[in-house]
């Protein structure tokens, strides 16, 4: 028995640096490595747990392609392997992207699919838009190239490591995810089976004026909301549209009359509904 799980651990070895010798245009494999079950470290994210310590083993290949001469999308691609379901799911990202979604793709990781992930063709946080001044193909590859070439190239990889190619593609994201969802429907709408596009944001121009007009009134403070009345705004905003099954919540906004201007003071000012 240790003679066969040296040799299958060995068989997965030679998978994962035979795709990392792969003649990709425009793409350079920058490493190739089996992590073994449970074995997996990603920096903590607070706000999602997923955890990576029932993690099957799987082949970690991370690479760069270049579609112009001023890109620079990195991107990972996962492949579990020992019992593969024959789905590919690329997940997308947050924000203004500039990192690999490694949470998304452990959840998918776990489900036995092969997934891929793209950084959309820059580094740095979620929030940071200086890496687009100046430079219009990182903007093409955020906009919409890198997870079109990310798929491709996936693809690819998958096909030469398991011997055949995905029976199924998808692509999952939310937020950013959900307009690189949209994108590529409209794009290349035959890079997946299925698209999964959740809180897309289509409409950028009108986004990014919300979020200054958000912020400009965040930090007025002849606006600005404090916390008692915050919660008498909410209060009163569950009592007209919140039904008993809602579990404190409004179930069905679209059907919600409420009119916040019903509490303005018309007397001495107070926080009861």
């Amino acid at each position: 028995m240790l003679i066969c799980a040296a040799t299958v651990a060995a068989d997965d070895d030679v998978r994962c640096r035979r795709v990392a010798k792969m003649v990709l245009s425009g793409t350079t494999i920058t490493s190739a490595e089996e992590v073994a079950a449970g074995d997996l470290k990603l920096p903590g994210n607070p706000l999602l747990k997923v955890d990576p310590a029932d993690a099957p083993a799987f082949c970690r290949l991370k690479g760069v392609t270049r579609p112009s001469a001023d890109s620079q999308i990195g991107f990972e691609v996962w492949l579990p392997l020992a019992d593969w379901d024959g789905r590919f799911v690329q997940a997308g990202n947050g924000g203004l992207a500039g990192s690999i979604n490694h949470t998304v793709m452990l959840g998918h990781l776990k489900n036995r699919h092969a997934v891929a992930a793209t950084d959309d063709g820059h580094m740095g946080a979620g929030t940071d838009g200086t890496w687009a001044l100046g430079h219009p193909e990182k903007v093409k590859d955020f906009g919409y190239r890198a997870v079109h070439e990310t798929s491709v190239l996936a693809k690819q990889i998958i096909a030469e490591f398991y011997g055949s190619p995905a029976k199924y593609s998808y692509f999952n994201g939310c937020s950013e995810g959900g307009r690189e969802a949209l994108m590529e429907a409209q794009r290349y709408p035959h890079d997946f089976n299925g698209i999964l596009a959740g809180a897309p944001p289509p409409y950028w121009t009108r986004l990014m004026a919300g979020f200054a007009w958000n912020a400009q009134a965040l930090n007025d403070s002849g606006s600005f909301l404090n916390e008692p009345k915050r919660q008498t705004v909410e209060q009163a905003a569950l009592k007209a549209c919140s039904s008993p099954g809602d579990g404190g919540f409004i179930g069905d906004p679209l059907r919600c009359k409420f009119d916040p201007s019903e509490l303005l003071c018309k007397d001495k000012e107070t926080t009861a509904v």
